[in-house]
Formats: C-alpha cells, structure tokens, sequence
C-alpha cells in the first residue's frame, strides 16, 4: 500500500506536529472506553485486586511487546517489512492499545451470552464478538469530534486492530467466521476502507500479525505468573514428568487437536521441552513474596517473553495462503501449553463457574432492559451516550440495529456499573442520585 494511503483517515486529518500514527496512539490512549477497561474482567474482575491483571494493565502490556517485536523485526529485516506493506511501531502500539475496547464486563462469558442472546431473537443477526466490538468503537461510538463518528483513525491502524479480517459467516456454523471475525455487517463500510489494498481478503496485515502475536504472549505469560503467584496452578505437581503431568497433557492436546493446528505426535514430541519449562517456572516463581522471590518472577517472565518475541520473524513467502509472521514450532506449543494451565486450573474452576453463572445472569438482563426500552423508546433509560444512536434507528424497521445498540450499551460497561445497573434494576439497591451507572 503507498504511504498516503496508510495515512488517509475517513473524515480528512488534523496536522500537527505528530506523525499520523502517533495522533492515532493518542487518540485511543485518551479515549474514554480504554479509561474503561481498569473495571473490566481479565481472568477474574478487577474487585480482586492488583495481585491479577484486569483488561487495562493486560492492555498495556501487549501495547509493550508489540511495539518491542515491531522494532525487532523492522531492524532484523527491513526490505521484508516493507515489501508486506509496511511497520510502524506506532500503528502497531495503536492497535495493540485499541484491540481489547470492545471487551464487555464480566470477560469472554459476557462475550458468549451476548452473542446468543443477540442471535436468539434474530438468527441472521452478526451477535456480539468483542473484535468486531473493538473495531465499531473506534470507527463509530468513541466521541473525537463532533462532524464525525468515532476516532477517524488512519487506514493502516484500522486494518492492525483486524486481527479477523473478515466479517460474520451466518450460514457455516462451524467456521472460524462463525466463531470469531472483526467487523459487524452494519460497519461495513469503515470495513471495506480499512481492507481497500488488501489482496487477500482474509489475511492479516503485518502489523494485525505483530499485534495478534503480542496479545498471546501476554497472556501466555502474565496470566500464569499471576496465578501461580497467588497459589491457584500447582505447577509443582506437574513438573519432573509426573502423573498428573501426563494427565495433564493429555487432556490438553485433546483440546488443541479439535481448536488449532497441533497433531498429537507434536505434543508428545513435545513432552520434554514443556517438563523442563515448567522446571524453571517452579525453581524462580516466589513462595513467600519476599523481594527477592518477586525479582526471580519479573526474570523469569522477562526471559520468557523474550524468547517468544524472538521466536517470530517476517515470512519471505508472499503467498496468498501463507501467514505473514512466522513463529518458531516449539514456541508457539510452549505458548499454548501456558495458555492451557490457566484454562484448565483457573478459569475451569467451579468457583469460577459459579461465579460465571451470576454473571449471565447480570448480561441477559441488562440486554432484555435496554432492547426492551430501545424499541419503546425510553429515553429516560437509555443513557445519553447512546441517544444518537437511538435518533438514527427507524422504529418497527431496523430490528437488527435496535438489538445493536442494545449490545452497544451494555458491552460500554465496567463490572461495576453491570452489577450495580442490575441490582437496581432488580429492587435490591437503589444507590445513589448520584452514582455513575455509565461511562
């Protein structure tokens, strides 16, 4: 793509003395949806404290990263780079910052029941997905100025938040295009201007790539160090090979042989190589939380991280069908078998679950209020935020968009403002006049 073109926005630009992909870093960084995100579900909630990352500090951090593997790969290969189209570390810090806007309260059990809540009362209907979420925020909801809709973020910075560079495939319910996508259909246009030069309609640009990878070892790593740390994964028990190990193991590659590309025979071959990873996460996580064992965590994640950014290079085949980042085999395994631990221990936990199933509960409620009051059109209920929106939906007609904007509302929630909308809502608390129930 020529260099204007990355830098064209769809509303025209504002000079100053910024590049176009910094102003576009800014514009996310004083958004008021990413303030949002420090209330909002990593793991678990953020009520638990500083101990776990919550949806903010996880941002953060894949922001780091992946302006670090940007850097790295723009300095290890340059003609490369720019023969995929281009990397600036700025647009791809702006999309790692952007990626997550569109996370709703409570974490992906939000992300699910929306989804089939949304499609229970229209099947044709997109449903919730918090990439297609993330994407409608900066082209759309989030306010910049006032002639336009969203933050007018350049082309190039649009197209590296598409870490799906598809939209919903409503027919084939069992593709990846069913599952998981980056743009609703009523988006389409700001859609189709972010993927204008793109050849491959459903591949990633580089800098979606950089970003993608990023986001994966963060939570490859920091989810695990947290839970580990607060005595939640029994790693101990799992290393030298033991028979929980090799339970372990097997109900893990059984996961991953139905959701990614790994054989059985990669995972044992594998076998070794994750024993002595887990080895040296039980020798250096602390015990007591004494300094020197919280110095022994920060090397320990720091080497990991490490070793998976320099586990990825830019890819010399251009080819349709091929992915523009490369990861190195063993790498991407570790990652994933990081990822399964904090699956498995963490977030399948029946405290969890219990957890969870109030949460649905808290979801399906606030969506039945807000659709309910969106085709009633009850302003008094329907926060002032979104009263644009609500002016633009043609009573009785656009059934799809009253159910978008009821999602809308609700995924702009922090866990906090859910819980206390609900509890309201139910009689059980009426709080205060003066309590801020949205953003």
């Amino acid at each position: 793509m020529h260099v204007d073109a990355r830098r064209q926005r769809m509303y025209g630009a504002d000079d100053d003395q910024r590049t176009s992909a910094q102003r576009d870093r800014d514009r996310v960084l004083y958004c008021s949806y990413f303030r949002r995100l420090a209330g909002v579900t990593q793991v678990v909630g953020p009520s638990e404290g500083h101990l776990f990352h919550n949806r903010l500090t996880h941002t953060l951090e894949v922001a780091q990263v992946a302006r670090r593997l940007a850097e790295k790969l723009m300095r290890d290969d340059p003609e490369q780079a720019d023969a995929l189209g281009g990397i600036d570390p700025d647009v791809v810090e702006a999309a790692a910052l952007a990626h997550d806007l569109g996370h709703p309260p409570f974490g992906h059990i939000a992300e699910w029941e929306l989804d089939r809540l949304a499609r229970k009362v229209n099947s044709d209907h997109d449903g919730f997905e918090g990439n297609a979420q993330s994407f409608r925020i900066i082209t759309r909801l989030a306010p910049h100025r006032d002639n336009y809709l969203g933050l007018n973020l350049t082309r190039a910075t649009l197209n590296a938040v598409l870490k799906y560079p598809w939209m919903r495939d409503t027919k084939d319910k069992g593709s990846k295009k069913h599952r998981k996508f980056g743009a609703y259909r009523i988006d389409k246009e700001a859609f189709e201007f972010a993927r204008i030069a793109s050849d491959d309609q459903d591949k990633q640009s580089v800098e979606a790539a950089i970003m993608d990878h990023a986001d994966a070892i963060a939570y490859s790593v920091h989810d695990l160090a947290d839970f580990y740390s607060a005595g939640l994964l029994p790693l101990d028990q799992l290393s030298a090979g033991s028979d929980e190990f090799d339970r372990f193991l097997s109900e893990w590659s059984n996961w991953e042989k139905t959701s990614s590309e790994i054989s059985l025979d990669e995972v044992a071959s594998s076998r070794s190589g994750l024993i002595n990873l887990l080895e040296a996460l039980v020798s250096s996580v602390p015990r007591r939380g004494a300094f020197g064992d919280r110095a022994a965590l920060a090397e320990s994640t720091s080497a990991l991280i490490k070793d998976f950014i320099f586990a990825a290079s830019l890819n010399k085949n251009n080819a349709p069908a091929e992915k523009v980042l490369l990861v190195e085999r063993h790498h991407y395994i570790e990652m994933l078998f990081l990822q399964g631990l904090v699956e498995h221990f963490v977030i399948r936990n029946p405290r969890l679950a219990t957890q969870q199933h109030g949460q649905r509960r808290v979801i399906r409620t606030l969506f039945n209020t807000y659709l309910t009051a969106v085709r009633k059109r009850n302003v008094n209920l329907i926060p002032t935020q979104f009263h644009t929106e609500l002016l633009l939906i043609e009573p009785g007609i656009e059934v799809s968009a009253e159910i978008r904007l009821a999602i809308d509302i609700v995924a702009s929630l922090s866990d906090y403002q859910a819980t206390l909308l609900y509890r309201r809502l139910l009689g059980v608390d009426g709080g205060s006049i003066a309590d801020m129930l949205v953003s």
